[in-house]
């Protein structure tokens, strides 16, 4: 065990032997680079320049990364049909709702036609925001409403149809 303490002590150069050898031995001294032979340490060396010049191996491992055409292939996520909630804006504070629905991946159509116009710019503006950190769509369906979706999430041709009756949705004819 003292061994090995000796060689820590020694290789640290806390020991006295370590000390006494550095004393008397100089230290070799490092030759330049052109003398040794070598590439100069801590520089980069740029490959060759030519117009043939591809590093080893590049066949290799061009067949190695092939992946099949089959695996390329775009496939749909399938959507999800939903059913929105209608939320009345009458003040900023109607924007924790809406943020609330959209967190847990329900579409919502926001009514704007009672609101101030302030309001309506800073609602629009929350709900764009909210929508692109969710990843979600936002489209005027009606004047004064908007429709703001979660991600991969449509409304069905019947909530379509409901949200027409009630005056919430213009369809286009």
């Amino acid at each position: 065990m003292s061994s090995i303490w000796n060689k820590a002590m020694y290789f640290l150069g806390l020991d006295e032997e370590s000390r006494e050898l550095d004393e008397r031995q100089p230290a070799p001294m490092a030759q330049p680079a052109e003398v040794t032979g070598g590439a100069p340490r801590g520089r980069r060396v740029e490959p060759p320049s030519g117009r043939g010049w591809r590093p080893a191996n590049t066949e290799a491992r061009m067949e190695s990364v092939t992946v099949p055409a089959s695996a390329t292939a775009v496939r749909q996520v399938p959507g999800r049909d939903a059913q929105a909630e209608i939320v009345v804006a009458h003040d900023f504070a109607d924007a924790q709702l809406l943020a609330d629905h959209l967190r847990v991946r329900r579409a919502v159509v926001l009514d704007l036609r009672d609101t101030e116009p302030d309001t309506v710019r800073r609602l629009v503006d929350f709900a764009s925001g909210i929508t692109y950190a969710l990843e979600g769509t936002m489209q005027k369906v009606a004047q004064g409403v908007i429709l703001v979706a979660p991600a991969r999430t449509t409304l069905g041709d019947d909530e379509v149809q409901r949200l027409h009756e009630l005056g919430l949705y213009e369809l286009d004819a």
